[in-house]
């Protein structure tokens, strides 16, 4: 009981008055009255000046509220501290993502959040096919590119820059393309769902037709091993090449046209009744700076 008169006595000296602590209390001015006389009688010092105008600290009021403070900042700390127990991150997270970004930039990612939230369990299924969320039951999904319309709450957490790359082999033998034009009498390696390469110039795009390449692949991969080997030019993810362009493996191309970047978002089923695991890990994928990478 003293406790709580304790706590009513800090409201009433924080608000200056019993008309406004009764409010913030939501008790009867009486009754907060006859608690903090009764807190007074206990403590047997007056702790409140009490005129007809204005409610002032004694020397003594002053002293106490300090300590009543603190064991309300106490109070709010342990109820956090349960609080952080009670939503701790925890269960089974069921996540899906492309082939390129999940072989190359999730590894490591996952194993940080991994280290720092040891009792939640991630199973990550990597591919590049767009899973049924509901089906597989999913818990994330990380996508890139354009979204169909569902009811699952997206959110963009990066964009993937892309580029233009071929072997210096393969330049020396046919030459470096000067224009997206000149791309016509060039061997392109082409990804299944991507016919046409969108090239920037002027802030307006233009679309290259690509469906002559020779050389077709699923797989962004195994377009980077055909551009290394010399087989043509392969337009594929910054960071799945970055090692390459810095070691001259693969050579940037038209950097004078852009490829516009491809959205990089998470896709999850409910904004409400959102696991904490799966929170934890939304904020961690920010934190962690994954927009950074995908650059």
């Amino acid at each position: 009981m003293k406790l709580d008169a304790m706590a009513l006595f800090a409201v009433v000296a924080n608000e200056g008055s019993f008309t406004a602590a009764a409010r913030v209390c939501g008790l009867p001015k009486s009754t907060l009255s006859q608690r903090i006389a009764e807190l007074e009688s206990q403590l047997g010092m007056r702790l409140l000046q009490r005129t007809t105008r204005r409610l002032s600290l004694t020397a003594a009021g002053q002293a106490y509220l300090v300590h009543c403070q603190a064991m309300l900042e106490a109070a709010e700390a342990a109820e956090a501290a349960i609080s952080r127990l009670r939503d701790a991150p925890s269960g089974r997270l069921r996540i899906t993502a492309p082939e390129a970004s999940g072989t190359l930039l999730l590894p490591a990612l996952l194993a940080a959040f991994a280290l720092r939230y040891p009792a939640v369990q991630v199973e990550c299924l990597i591919t590049d096919a767009q899973l049924d969320l509901v089906a597989e039951r999913i818990d994330l999904a990380l996508r890139t590119g354009q979204l169909a319309d569902s009811s699952f709450v997206s959110r963009k957490v990066g964009a993937v820059g892309r580029v233009l790359v071929a072997a210096p082999g393969y330049l020396a033998a046919k030459g470096w393309p000067q224009q997206p034009a000149e791309l016509a009498r060039h061997q392109l390696l082409l990804h299944t769902v991507l016919p046409q390469w969108p090239l920037q110039q002027d802030g307006e795009v233009t679309l290259v037709d690509a469906s002559h390449a020779g050389l077709r692949a699923n797989n962004l991969n195994t377009l980077r091993q055909l551009a290394l080997a010399g087989a043509g030019i392969a337009l594929l993810p910054r960071f799945m090449v970055r090692p390459d362009l810095a070691s001259g493996s693969l050579q940037h191309l038209l950097p004078a046209f852009p490829v516009p970047e491809n959205h990089y978002y998470a896709v999850y089923p409910s904004r409400s009744h959102r696991p904490a695991a799966l929170t934890a890990l939304l904020d961690f994928i920010d934190e962690y700076g994954l927009a950074a990478l995908l650059a």
